[in-house]
């Protein structure tokens, strides 16, 4: 783990920056909450309405407090405030490549001081067994059969056998000199999700699992 983090920075010196600013995109469109996509060449549509997720990465050159030797951020798409992941003023030196996590290592979330965000308060905390919800997103699609074509989707697990936490690579997109991290929908919303089996997920398990397994699909390699 402490070589991962160390190696959360490939230091290139072409950019310096004091923060990365994250963006969603869904269909080749900027993601809206509340909105329904409808997908291209096929009938399906979704609607996301609630889209919160942890992401995890090194504590070197952030100005945000450090747990369990990293920094935890929740990352909240109807809360523009959350999509800032700042850095020192000096910066990091990057060429665009950036590693972080989506989700909470076992060791944070068993030692949590239940401050900051992972206040409980925040609506992504099970209970001491189960820790905490990694990934929630919460909509509606015409592939659900539950009520009103609802769905929802808390992922989490930090056990052995049913941790939902994955480490991802992406290149991050300059947009005029300043990174953003680009996440994109499409992909792991017409490729992971499946609505007709599993348009409820609330606890650990087998299918918090598969969907883990689609979160690089989330961001291009």
């Amino acid at each position: 783990m402490k070589l991962l983090f160390l190696a959360a920075f490939i230091v290139v010196s072409f950019y310096t920056f004091s923060q990365i600013t994250c963006s969603f995109e869904i269909n080749n469109s900027t993601l809206k909450t509340g909105e329904k996509v409808q997908f291209k060449y096929d009938t399906s549509w979704i609607q996301i309405d609630e889209l919160k997720f942890y992401i995890q990465y090194s504590p070197f050159f952030s100005d945000e407090n450090v747990n369990g030797g990293s920094v935890i951020h929740l990352i909240d798409v109807n809360d523009s405030l959350t999509y800032q992941l700042p850095f020192t003023e000096d910066g990091a030196h990057s060429n665009s490549m950036f590693q972080f996590s989506i989700g909470i290592d076992s060791v944070s979330t068993i030692q949590t001081q239940f401050s900051g965000a992972l206040d409980p308060s925040l609506g992504m905390y099970w209970a001491w067994n189960t820790g905490y919800i990694h990934f929630k997103m919460e909509g509606k699609s015409n592939l659900s059969k539950e009520r009103n074509n609802e769905f929802q989707l808390h992922i989490g697990g930090y056990s052995l056998k049913n941790n939902t936490q994955r480490w991802l690579e992406t290149k991050l997109k300059i947009v005029n000199g300043k990174p953003e991290l680009v996440f994109d929908l499409t992909k792991f919303a017409v490729e992971t999700l499946n609505f007709q089996k599993s348009p409820m997920i609330m606890i650990p398990g087998i299918e918090a699992i598969q969907i883990a397994n689609g979160f690089h699909k989330l961001v291009h390699p």
